[in-house]
């Protein structure tokens, strides 16, 4: 079952899988862009058989902000 791209997502789940598909639209990405990171060792992915799913808590772990740096007032 195919989902709009324009559809509200579910909520994510951190311990299932995603295809890459439902990945880019969590992570709002290209598949050129995935890709690339699970090439680079940048994303985790999962290869079983002839499909890659990437875990819900690599997901998460991408689509959180990084920890500012602390800026110390002079």
């Amino acid at each position: 079952m195919s989902t709009p791209s324009n559809s509200t997502l579910p909520p994510l789940d951190p311990v299932q899988r995603y295809t890459v598909e439902e990945a880019i639209r969590y992570l709002r990405s290209s598949r050129a862009s995935i890709y690339k990171d699970i090439r680079e060792g940048k994303l985790v992915s999962i290869q079983e058989r002839s499909r890659r799913y990437i875990p819900g808590s690599e997901i998460v772990r991408r689509s959180q902000a990084p920890a500012a740096a602390h800026v110390s007032a002079a």
